[in-house]
């Protein structure tokens, strides 16, 4: 029957995407379980950072050296590695490029695959590419911290801004733009004793804090792409499974049908002879 045969095929292939899809959705599972349980446990340390932010971040923001204020603004971009999560790397990074058409000749830094392919498509140039794992490690956003922080004092670079998408939900991720340094929001306690001295405290401390921000920022982006995948695989899934069980329905149909008409012919052919065998 090539009705059947065709219902049949189709049904294959939706089985194999529904295998497909449920496998993405444990794997995705698993690595934002494993980023949520992380993001919970680092907030802590990254409150603790802000806040020293907020009560020192004119003292910090002098640590951070400029030889040239008249260098481009660098703008670091954060996207995934991967698709198949949604509109999550799309909605980033068309942000990412009304922002970068804001600054003019700007110094681009490209994080995650995502964003290396994207920028180079746009044909916009890009200064460094940095690629994290889907689970991002501290010392490897320290590292890109420790590059920006050498261009300012080289005079290659003067402020920083940071494209991600800020963690809200499952359901929710917004892009978003950070002036690194941003000094309307910095300021200073003056009711603070510093051993051995203020200098020595900031100093020591300043590289640390801005450490934790630029991570914070990265985690928020590696979050929000697992859940997108996450909420995108299962819904592939879902769809899949659906569409499955309408098939296997129309197939059983078609398959009763078919059964139905082949007792009607059998019986029409049996009474055909007995009517002229009787007749």
């Amino acid at each position: 029957m090539p009705a059947i045969q065709s219902l049949k095929k189709q049904l294959r292939g939706i089985l194999s995407t529904q295998k497909l899809t449920k496998a993405m959705k444990t794997v995705s599972t698993v690595k934002f379980s494993k980023l949520n349980g992380i993001f919970r446990e680092y907030s802590y340390y990254g409150k603790a950072a802000e806040e020293l932010l907020n009560s020192f971040g004119a003292d910090f923001l002098s640590s951070a050296e400029i030889s040239d204020s008249s260098a481009p603004a660098a703008v670091v971009v954060i996207a995934s590695n991967k698709g198949l999560c949604g509109n999550f790397n799309a909605e980033l990074l068309n942000f990412a490029l009304e922002e970068i058409n804001k600054i003019h000749s700007p110094y681009i830094i490209a994080c995650g695959k995502k964003t290396v392919a994207f920028l180079k498509n746009k044909k916009i140039p890009i200064k460094k590419e940095y690629i994290y794992d889907d689970i991002p490690s501290y010392e490897a956003v320290a590292t890109l911290l420790e590059e920006l922080l050498l261009l300012r004092k080289n005079g290659k670079i003067s402020d920083i801004y940071v494209v991600y998408s800020r963690y809200k939900n499952m359901m929710l991720q917004k892009p978003t733009c950070v002036d690194f340094f941003e000094e309307s929001s910095l300021k200073n306690e003056t009711m603070t004793v510093f051993l051995p001295d203020k200098q020595t405290v900031i100093q020591k401390i300043a590289k640390n804090v801005f450490k934790a921000r630029l991570y914070e920022f990265v985690l928020e982006s590696a979050i929000g792409a697992q859940a997108s995948t996450l909420m995108t695989m299962r819904s592939a899934y879902e769809t899949a499974t659906e569409y499955a069980e309408g098939l296997e329905k129309e197939i059983n149909r078609v398959r009763q049908s078919a059964v139905t008409a082949d007792v009607i012919e059998t019986s029409a052919e049996r009474d055909e002879k007995g009517g002229n065998k009787y007749g």
